[in-house]
């Protein structure tokens, strides 16, 4: 007795195929007995879809973009016309009908009571703040060693900006009392820090106005120039503190570290601990 039975045959035969296993998946869904919560929510779903009334605006919206998406015909009085100076169906504008625009331009319905130009600076606003939210998450995700290392940098900086601010204030007020109208070390104050609120920052910004006004009404008899003051602001914060602070104890026997004034430079040497701020 011979075996007739092809190959293929005994294909369709592996019941362990895939091809089975999903026919059989889609025939028990497809035959399966659906619960009576079940049945109960789809025929909620159909009475809701065909009780649903879409409010005006929507159906406005509807019908709006379906007549923008018609293009001109005939019919229509701007078309005939332009029909009447030359146009052609499909062409574009300008003298060849072929680099100039072909479609209308579109329609932007404004639907608020916001002024003109108001929807620019809100998505300038908008970027702005995923810009600020990117650098954030950019921030997070760095490697958090890197990022220690920075936020101290960054506090050492602080730190060093407020010093210098207090001896420039030092050095000035000591100035003054001996009549002095002109150092080139006062012009190392620091800005503002740019983490201010915006009433701070304006308010930071007439003081700048105000100093600069004054600042060029007194250039004309400082002896030092623009070249000179580049020069010392280039320098590090370290170095420019130390100058400051090397001043005030040559000049007035005034240590910065200490906060205190001496007698004279013997006092100042014997008692003050010494010219760093690790000294003290």
């Amino acid at each position: 007795m011979h075996n007739n039975r092809s190959p293929s045959d005994d294909e369709e035969d592996d019941y362990m195929s895939g091809a089975f296993l999903e026919q059989a998946s889609q025939y028990e869904k497809k035959h399966k007995q659906k619960t009576y919560t079940e049945r109960r929510r789809e025929q909620l779903r159909e009475q809701q879809k065909k009780a649903y009334i879409k409010p005006r605006r929507e159906l406005e919206q509807e019908a709006r973009e379906q007549g923008l998406q018609k293009q001109l015909t005939d019919d229509n009085k701007g078309m005939k016309m332009m029909m009447k100076m030359g146009f052609k169906q499909g062409s574009g504008l300008g003298k060849d009908g072929q680099t100039g625009r072909q479609e209308p331009i579109a329609v932007q319905l404004k639907q608020n009571r916001g002024g003109i130009g108001i929807d620019t600076l809100q998505k300038r606003k908008l970027a702005q703040e995923e810009h600020e939210a990117l650098e954030k998450r950019k921030k997070l995700d760095m490697d958090p060693l890197l990022y220690r290392e920075q936020m101290a940098e960054k506090a050492k900086e602080g730190k060093r900006l407020r010093q210098m601010t207090a001896a420039v204030h030092i050095c000035q007020k000591k100035d003054e009392e001996k009549e002095i109208e002109h150092n080139i070390l006062w012009n190392l104050l620091p800005k503002r820090y740019e983490d201010n609120d915006d009433n701070e920052a304006e308010d930071d910004k007439q003081e700048e106005k105000e100093e600069e006004k004054k600042e060029s009404q007194e250039n004309v008899d400082r002896p030092y120039t623009e070249e000179q003051i580049d020069e010392l602001k280039s320098l590090p914060l370290d170095e420019q503190l130390r100058k400051l602070v090397d001043y005030l104890r040559s000049h007035y026997d005034y240590c910065f570290w200490c906060g205190a004034q001496y007698d004279n430079e013997e006092d100042l040497n014997t008692n003050c601990p010494g010219l760093t701020e690790d000294d003290h």
